[in-house]
């Protein structure tokens, strides 16, 4: 039983590794030059490179498989990745689950990223607005806060929550100083 719990403890360390390494694609993805389209949705919406570097936004390419090549490329399997809400099976062998959107990574309270929030961008997007991160061994959406890695300290002094819809939301709170928002 032991090794057993070993074993989950370093799968769930390698799957969260996966998302550390994801989260940062999508973070550099949003500076490269396909990234204006989410540069733009997060500027009309109040938010410029620092605020978007602090809460970790990414953009997430067109195409199907830049992610899958970038951390198969790294030594992570296809397997892993569609284990941890990366990627989908397909009959070619596989593709990204999140394409031409911008992306907010969902982190515990210690900062590890869990899994991703994205929204639509293009008119030709067929997905729903909005895609999470599916369940998986390492994202419960129902155990999760977004935000709350950033609030906890205050949360904890203030003894107070604000709670509030949207990922940008909490990141308007956040900005205008009310940093217990999740």
């Amino acid at each position: 039983e032991e090794a057993g719990a070993a074993e989950e403890k370093s799968n769930r360390a390698r799957l969260l590794q996966i998302n550390a390494e994801a989260a940062e694609f999508f973070s550099s993805k949003l500076a490269a030059e396909e990234g204006v389209v989410a540069r733009d949705f997060l500027i009309k919406r109040g938010f410029d490179a620092a605020s978007a570097r602090q809460f970790g936004i990414g953009y997430a390419p067109k195409g199907w498989r830049n992610l899958i090549d970038h951390l198969t490329n790294k030594g992570y399997s296809l397997e892993e990745l569609v284990t941890v809400g990366l990627a989908m099976q397909s009959d070619k062998g596989g593709y990204d689950r999140f394409r031409g959107r911008v992306l907010w990574p969902i982190r515990d309270a210690n900062a590890q990223v869990l899994g991703f929030g994205a929204r639509k961008l293009y008119e030709d997007d067929e997905g729903p607005k909005y895609l999470n991160t599916p369940e998986t061994p390492v994202y419960h959406k129902a155990s999760v806060l977004y935000g709350l890695d950033l609030a906890r300290k205050e949360i904890v002094k203030k003894r107070q929550v604000v709670v509030v819809e949207g990922y940008t939301d909490v990141m308007a709170c956040h900005l205008a100083g009310e940093v217990t928002a999740v």
